[in-house]
């Protein structure tokens, strides 16, 4: 019968701490690149896309569920490190809810974006309709299509004709376009070498487009690699078990 003292062989490994370890930076790297995606697509989107499309959720979500895997990760490795069996439990639980919901949103993104043709092409036209709104308003609100044409390096919604279409004049410093539609920032005429000639309507979609696709496949990507890491934490779980039953006996 096996000994009631003694030292207990280890069950926690490193390999085994440096997966949780690469499971926490994955985490901070889910909730940075939603954190980013988030702000783009608040710049670059009207409200009206966001409010009546949700283009913006995708993001929110892989950076509020990116910030839950760092928390759950940290409560994985405190159970490893102490080997305490329902720190390890309670963190496969935690993990397999959120496996679930990034599958969920996996699923949602890959569907809508990619495969919902009724979606995207109101996305589209709505988002075409949107700058162009925003090019014949430059002159009462410039910050809108400012942070688009930098961004994306574009002009007006199909091309730098489209400021002529509403009576651009009378811009200082010899300028016949925004500023923003030249890589300098500042003078932009139009025979500025550095004049952007595409227009930002495609660009703003096929960004908000691409990115939300993107999510989606990330999302179904970790979904899967969290079920991994729960069942790892089982495993550890169960050794543990054994390891003490087999010293209390």
């Amino acid at each position: 019968a096996p000994e009631k003292s003694g030292r207990f062989a280890p069950v926690v490994t490193s390999s085994n701490l440096l997966r949780f370890i690469s499971f926490q930076v994955a985490g901070i790297g889910l909730a940075v690149y939603g954190g980013i995606t988030t702000y783009l697509i608040l710049i670059t989107n009207s409200q009206q896309v966001i409010a009546e499309y949700g283009t913006v959720i995708p993001s929110v979500l892989t950076v509020i569920l990116g910030t839950f895997l760092i928390i759950f990760i940290c409560l994985g490795c405190c159970g490893i490190c102490r080997e305490s069996k329902g720190c390890l439990e309670t963190y496969s639980a935690f993990l397999l809810l959120l496996a679930l919901a990034h599958l969920a949103i996996g699923g949602y993104c890959v569907y809508t974006y990619q495969n919902s043709t009724e979606y995207t092409s109101s996305l589209r036209l709505q988002m075409a309709l949107d700058v162009m709104k925003n090019v014949e308003n430059y002159k009462s609100n410039p910050m809108s299509m400012d942070g688009v044409q930098f961004w994306f390096s574009c002009c007006g919604a199909n091309g730098p004709s489209d400021y002529n279409r509403f009576g651009w004049r009378d811009l200082p410093h010899d300028n016949n376009y925004p500023g923003s539609c030249c890589t300098n920032g500042k003078i932009c005429s139009r025979d500025a070498g550095d004049l952007h000639t595409t227009g930002c309507a495609e660009l703003v979609y096929e960004f908000t487009q691409v990115t939300n696709i993107f999510l989606g496949y990330l999302s179904l990507a970790v979904g899967a690699t969290e079920i991994l890491a729960a069942l790892l934490g089982i495993c550890l779980s169960c050794c543990i078990w054994r390891k003490y039953r087999s010293h209390w006996r």
